[in-house]
C-alpha cells in the first residue's frame, strides 16, 4: 500500500524549505488564535519583513516570514497587530524551548 501521490525523490531547494516553514508558522499562529483567543496571535511588519507571533501559556514566540506571503497573511484570520505586551526579547533558543514545552504540554 502506498500513497496516491508519493513524495518526490529529489531534494528540496532551501527556498522551498523556508517557504514550507513560513506557511507552517502562519498556520500555527492561526490555530493558536482559534484555540486561545484573538489576542494570542497576529502579525506585524518589522524592517520590511512580516513577523508572525503567538502568545501561549509557555510564552511568546515569533517568526519572520518572507514578504511574498503578505497576501496569505492578509487573507488569513490573523490581525495585523503587535503582541499586547510588545516583543519580550526572546532569543531563537528560548523561542524553541517554549515551543517544545508547548508541544509536550509542559506548562
Amino acid at each position: 500500500m502506498g500513497a496516491d501521490n508519493p513524495p518526490p525523490t529529489d531534494g528540496k531547494d532551501i527556498n522551498d524549505v523556508y517557504h514550507d516553514r513560513n506557511l507552517l508558522a502562519i498556520a500555527f499562529a492561526r490555530a493558536i488564535k482559534l484555540t486561545w483567543g484573538p489576542d494570542t496571535a497576529g502579525w506585524y511588519w518589522h524592517d520590511e519583513w512580516p513577523v508572525v507571533w503567538v502568545a501561549t501559556p509557555t510564552g511568546q514566540k515569533s517568526w519572520h516570514v518572507t514578504p511574498d506571503l503578505e497576501d496569505v497573511l492578509e487573507r488569513s484570520s490573523l490581525q495585523q497587530t503587535r503582541p499586547t505586551d510588545g516583543y519580550d526579547g526572546h532569543s531563537r533558543t528560548l523561542k524553541n524551548c517554549r515551543l517544545a514545552r508547548y508541544i509536550t504540554g509542559a506548562y
